[in-house]
């Protein structure tokens, strides 16, 4: 990696990200020298920003909402799991290219063993249609889910995440809802319901979770959301949006430099997000 590398999180808001600090604790644990910053774009502006980046600005993008897909759109070349997935978080340059990654899959199904969860065999319920979604049920597909469903209040995008994945779109209401999560064994919430909003919760009132579930929020400000803290009471395996963004950035990471940071590391990085200390 060259010196002085300099990296950015693009998004519209980004002031909550925990990225900067992240990417921050693992320059200093590896040793290197990188730089690594929010950058707030909006959607308009994005591809006028894209350009600055393929001159240079930067050496490669964590991309956030809501530009993952319009990114793998104006993406000079895509990796499979970009493709697969249909948006991406990852943008590598590569001289005057920028090259399309989607590492947000790797990080759920990573963040997801950690806790000795697998999505082979799962049912599967998706909150939201957005990027982080379409990783979630791209990941789901790809490890074998029994089957998945995606739960969404605008019900023609969840209908149209769910063809590109043989999945099944059902309302994001109680009356959908609660007789279907007794057949549920993951949830995945990839909305921003929740952030910055301790109180709101994804799931309409009258959705009762259960102790064989495992919950995912992708939401990680407040780290223990509302949906968590829900599932903690329910006796329910509990995920927090801490371990995907670790296990995510760390592939981002490898992507970018070619360096590895081994599974003790994720470790401390989550510990150290947690308590402040990163």
């Amino acid at each position: 990696m060259m010196a002085g590398s300099r990296y950015a999180v693009v998004g519209d808001p980004v002031a909550h990200s925990k990225s900067p600090r992240l990417f921050s604790s693992l320059a200093r644990h590896l040793g290197l020298q990188l730089e690594y910053r929010a950058e707030r774009v909006s959607p308009a502006e994005f591809p006028a920003f894209l350009a600055r980046v393929r001159e240079g600005s930067y050496q490669g993008l964590s991309v956030t909402l809501p530009h993952k897909e319009a990114a793998l759109r104006l993406a000079d070349g895509a990796s499979e799991s970009a493709r697969a997935v249909g948006a991406a978080n990852t943008l590598l340059v590569e001289g005057k290219s920028l090259l399309a990654h989607n590492t947000d899959a790797v990080g759920l199904v990573r963040a997801l063993a950690r806790h000795r969860v697998a999505l082979g065999g799962a049912r599967v319920l998706v909150l939201g249609a957005g990027g982080a979604a379409r990783a979630a049920a791209a990941a789901a597909r790809a490890a074998g889910a029994q089957q998945v469903w995606v739960a969404n209040r605008t019900v023609v995008r969840a209908q149209r995440l769910a063809e590109a994945f043989g999945a099944t779109a059902v309302p994001l209401s109680s009356v959908a809802l609660a007789p279907l999560l007794p057949e549920v064994d993951v949830v995945v919430q990839a909305t921003s319901a929740g952030l910055g909003r301790p109180l709101e919760t994804a799931l309409p009132a009258g959705c009762v979770l259960h102790a064989r579930l495992a919950v995912v929020d992708m939401v990680y400000q407040p780290v223990q959301t509302a949906l968590l803290r829900a599932a903690q009471a329910a006796g329910a395996v509990c995920v927090d949006g801490l371990w995907v963004l670790v296990h995510q950035a760390v592939e981002q990471l490898r992507l970018w430099t070619a360096v590895e940071a081994g599974p003790p590391l994720v470790e401390t990085l989550h510990a150290e997000l947690l308590g402040g200390a990163a």
